[in-house]
């Protein structure tokens, strides 16, 4: 799992590529792993979206829960927030991990796939967490 920051594109879709011919499956976020948290909270339709922004759109969703979120440094993924994540959105009555995984399918869907590092913004994330949550007990 990576995501593109600042890498060039050619850096970003080598990466992709190399991964992929050695067998492994890879998740990315483009431009960062905040657009797949953000995904959780903003039903964001795909396009550009600098990652300087997505900080503030967490924590403006977020505040009214009580979390926050720092973006810069070390990027903590709180408990807090954790549970925010993986709890229901009182305006669709979904488990907000459901609509984050149906979010990011529908950008991800949309795209040309052969240069992902023109996929702003967008998410391979969902993938993995679908595989996941196969393996979750209830």
């Amino acid at each position: 799992m990576f995501d593109k920051d600042d890498f060039t594109d050619f850096d970003f879709n080598q990466a992709i590529t190399l991964a992929k011919t050695k067998g492994f499956h890879i998740a990315y976020s483009n431009q960062a792993f905040e657009f797949w948290i953000l995904l959780h909270f903003n039903d964001h339709q795909g396009g550009a979206l600098h990652r300087d922004h997505y900080n503030e759109m967490i924590n403006q969703a977020i505040q009214p829960f009580g979390a926050s979120y720092d973006g810069h440094g070390c990027k903590i993924v709180t408990s807090e927030l954790f549970q925010l994540m993986f709890s229901k959105d009182q305006t669709t009555n979904k488990d907000r991990i459901q609509l984050a995984i149906e979010r990011a399918e529908r950008i991800y869907n949309r795209l040309d796939h052969s240069f992902p590092a023109r996929e702003e913004s967008s998410t391979t994330v969902h993938v993995l967490l679908k595989h996941l949550l196969e393996f979750q007990r209830y």
